[in-house]
């Protein structure tokens, strides 16, 4: 409606302008206001709800699409990267780093390494993200499974995407197999992945409706794989990440968009009303 009504205020002032009308009627319109930042955070999971997530993970048959799958979770939840992000990224746009101790700040006089993912986000703005040491060693080993060096770096892993394609389709699907063996560089298209995770949170709202946990099923019902993104930053800033870093690490352009999943204050507020209710 914003949009609509700018252009059409323009239009007619052009008009006027021109001789061609004797009054811009739009002028009188008012722009609709916004009502903030549109990201719901009430998409995410809680704490508890996670570490269900990884149970349910570590039950998973070991094939090569589940090993892609705890991989590509695990990788969402601790960059909070878009899908389209995580698909299209490839070890080529890791990073080895290390920087040196910071000999004038006592709490950070410890020297640091370690990777850096370089994103391409919306807008085509480029950003790098830090990839915790435990997700890299889980790629190592996925890309061992697919008959690739477990270094992101070896000359024979060039242009190998992070998430590749399912390397035992054959085996198990024969019906549906080509006859060729696909190449355990080339990545997926988003909707394959968006579609095995909707499916993993279907199982999972299965396994809950059976212990007994309807909202807990529902909400899994919900779910996609943006609730990842919100997952990690609600939980991030709520474990003392600062705003900023993780403004920069999401990609927000603003950071009134990330300030959405500071969480503490709404937190302290329901917790006193509550006290005070049962006073």
């Amino acid at each position: 409606q914003r949009h609509a009504v700018t252009i059409l205020k323009n239009l007619y002032g052009f008009l006027v302008d021109q001789n061609y009308l004797m009054g811009n009627p739009w002028s009188a319109v008012g722009v609709p206001r916004t009502s903030g930042p549109k990201v719901n955070a009430g998409r995410s999971f809680s704490v508890a709800q996670w570490q269900f997530i990884e149970g349910q993970l570590k039950m998973l048959p070991q094939t090569s699409a589940n090993q892609r799958l705890t991989f590509g979770l695990h990788l969402l939840y601790a960059t909070g990267l878009r899908l389209s992000e995580v698909v299209a990224a490839t070890v080529d746009d890791m990073q080895w780093v290390e920087f040196p101790a910071n000999e004038a700040d006592a709490s950070d006089d410890q020297p640091m390494e370690g990777w850096l993912l370089r994103v391409i986000g919306k807008g085509q703005k480029e950003r790098e993200v830090p990839l915790p040491t435990d997700v890299v060693g889980e790629l190592a080993k996925y890309m061992v499974s697919r008959g690739l060096d477990e270094d992101p770096e070896d000359i024979g892993n060039q242009g190998t995407h992070l998430l590749g394609k399912a390397s035992d389709a054959a085996e198990r699907a024969p019906g549906l197999s080509t006859g060729q063996t696909p190449d355990p560089r080339q990545g997926i298209a988003a909707t394959t992945f968006y579609d095995q995770i909707k499916a993993f949170f279907e199982d999972c709202a299965r396994v809950l409706r059976g212990q007994g946990d309807a909202k807990g099923a529902e909400r899994f019902t919900k779910a996609s794989t943006h609730w990842m993104r919100h997952s990690h930053a609600s939980h991030a800033i709520a474990g003392g990440m600062p705003i900023e870093i993780a403004q920069q690490n999401l990609g927000h352009a603003s950071l009134a968009t990330t300030t959405v999943y500071v969480t503490t204050e709404k937190r302290r507020r329901m917790k006193a009303v509550e006290a005070f209710w049962r006073k």
